[in-house]
Parts: structure tokens; sequence; C-alpha cells
């Protein structure tokens, strides 16, 4: 019960950071969320900085969760797909959930290293599962990071670009090595 508690309350955290932003990342804000006392995000959580290391857990499973769901034709393309689409798949609050993560991530040395330690991992993801070099994987992640970035802060103007230009320009890449 505690496992699902805490992983209730890092959902809780990826909600607030991703609708109303880093600043207003709050306990309270949290607790508010949940539905709970803020007392209960701290028996839960034994600093914001657990919490923080929740919520990039909860952002992982997430986006694994889409990544199996598109899971069916060229790799590559299903794992842009869930990267980056829009529609019903799309997960904008989750997306700049993320941008906040990495902003934190700047000023705290151990989300820090947890987010180099689960970028890593992608791109070996990224490596294995498509079957590229590490140097092309990596920067298949860092188009996907990009996007998430640019979406953050111009969603009006940047919506619906990524997933399809991506594509085009990680198959011209192949192409080209061919």
């Amino acid at each position: 019960m505690r496992e699902q508690r805490r992983s209730e309350l890092a959902r809780a955290f990826v909600r607030v950071l991703g609708t109303h932003g880093h600043g207003a990342a709050t306990i309270a804000a949290v607790a508010s969320e949940a539905g709970i006392a803020p007392g209960l995000v701290h028996h839960h959580f034994d600093s914001k900085q657990d919490l923080w290391g929740a919520a990039v857990a909860e952002l992982v499973g997430s986006f694994r969760r889409s990544l199996a769901e598109a899971a069916e034709g060229d790799a590559l393309d299903a794992y842009l797909d869930a990267a980056l689409a829009l529609g019903d798949r799309s997960d904008v609050i989750g997306a700049r959930a993320w941008v906040g993560v990495f902003a934190e991530a700047l000023s705290e040395p151990a989300l820090f290293a947890k987010v180099r330690r689960v970028l890593d991992a992608e791109i070996a993801h990224v490596e294995r599962r498509a079957g590229m070099s590490a140097e092309d994987a990596s920067a298949v992640v860092a188009l996907v990071v990009g996007s998430l970035v640019l979406g953050a802060f111009a969603p009006r103007r940047t919506a619906g670009f990524a997933a399809p230009r991506a594509k085009r320009m990680v198959r011209a890449l192949a192409t080209a090595k061919r």
C-alpha cells in the first residue's frame, strides 16, 4: 500500500509540475492535488528531493507504457511516436513536467545524477531498439529532449511538428550512412 500511495503522490507532483510549473510545485500543492493533508506527503517522502526522484521514476514509467503501446511497426518510428506524438497518446503535462525536472536537476546534484542515468539508459535503449550507434542514438534522444523543451515553451507554434520531422531527419541520417 505504501508504494501505491507513493506512486499516487508522485503522479500528483507530476501533474502540479506540468500544469502550474516549477515554482508552484510545493508540498502543499501536491497534497491538495492528491486530496490529502500535507503531513501525509512528508510521511511518504523523506524530502522534496525524494519526491523529485519519485517523479522521475513516474515519468520514465509513463513513457515506457506509452512506448509499449506504440511498439508495432518500425522500432524507431514507434519510439519517436511514443516520445513526440500528439493526439490521444500525447502527454503534454508529462512533457512539461520533464522540463521542470531538467530545470531542478541543474541545481540539485543528486537529481542531476539521476536524470543523467535516465538519459544514458535512454540512449542505450534507442541504440539497442533501433540498432543505432551510440552517437546516432544520442542524437535521437537529444532531438526528443529538445522537442519537449521547445514544446513546453511554445506549444502553439510547435504543435505537431516534432514527430513527423524527427522521423524524416532520422531516416535521412540512416540513409546517408548506407
